[in-house]
């Protein structure tokens, strides 16, 4: 079972960011696909073997920096990266998802910053972050 949820996990991502990174939108069917992916893992002990208190408070830690910054700053983070966060933190956990969060927003800004350096976007202009966001998030699913 460890294998089947960490390939599912990987797959929703895998569609999570091509979505983005071409309609820059998640549909909720992707972050429901991780949710479910997190229910079975949880209640069959199996893939990261978590609680549901310890999956429920990485959901809550990973979403909730982007939650804060999208009230607090107009148009800093989609709604479809913050249910993508939850989700995905619901999976891993509170330090692994976290973890990923961290990655995928370096990976963005890094991303970001050099499409800025070489004209290739506006300063102002805004990127998906979903690709970034499951990058992160898969490389943080893979650390032993």
């Amino acid at each position: 079972m460890n294998i089947v949820c960490e390939l599912l996990f990987l797959t929703v991502l895998f569609g999570a960011a091509v979505s983005d990174w071409n309609e820059k939108k998640i549909p909720d069917r992707y972050p429901a696909l991780l949710l479910i992916t997190g229910l079975l893992a949880v209640f069959t002990d199996t893939w990261q073997q978590l609680s549901l208190l310890q999956a429920v408070s990485g959901a809550v830690s990973s979403a909730f920096p982007l939650f804060l910054s999208a009230l607090l700053v107009k148009g800093a983070f989609g709604g479809g990266d913050i249910k993508l966060m939850a989700a995905a933190g619901f999976c891993l956990g509170t330090s692994r998802g976290i973890l990923g969060l961290f990655l995928g927003l370096l990976a963005g800004g890094i991303y970001g910053l050099a499409m800025t350096a070489v004209k290739k976007r506006k300063r102002k202009e805004t990127i998906p972050l979903g690709p970034f966001l499951a990058l992160g998030l898969a490389a943080a699913s893979m650390l032993p």
